[in-house]
């Protein structure tokens, strides 16, 4: 007997993330990722033999904190863009 063809088309390539998706991540993932790196850094603030996760947690707040503005910044100029193009479709 014949054994049947695997007829399944080939795998396509993951799609990207959308920027809006891209945006939504960086405004809600930037101030968890700052609170948790404040708390990290408060929380070892008086133990002098731990300054390593202190450092740590300075470095993880001010990621969350740049991410957070980044995502503002990213989101304002591509609804400005948008408006833009709509208003440049309309003349």
């Amino acid at each position: 007997m014949m054994e049947p063809s695997d007829t399944t088309p080939p795998q396509q390539a993951p799609k990207k993330a959308s920027r809006m998706r891209i945006i939504l991540m960086l405004l809600l993932g930037g101030p968890i990722l700052a609170v948790g790196g404040c708390a990290l850094f408060l929380a070892n603030m008086n133990r002098s033999s731990t300054e390593a996760i202190g450092a740590v947690g300075a470095i993880g707040f001010i990621a969350g904190v740049l991410a957070f503005i980044v995502g503002i910044v990213w989101g304002l100029i591509r609804f400005v863009n948008a408006r833009f193009n709509r208003y440049e479709q309309t003349k």
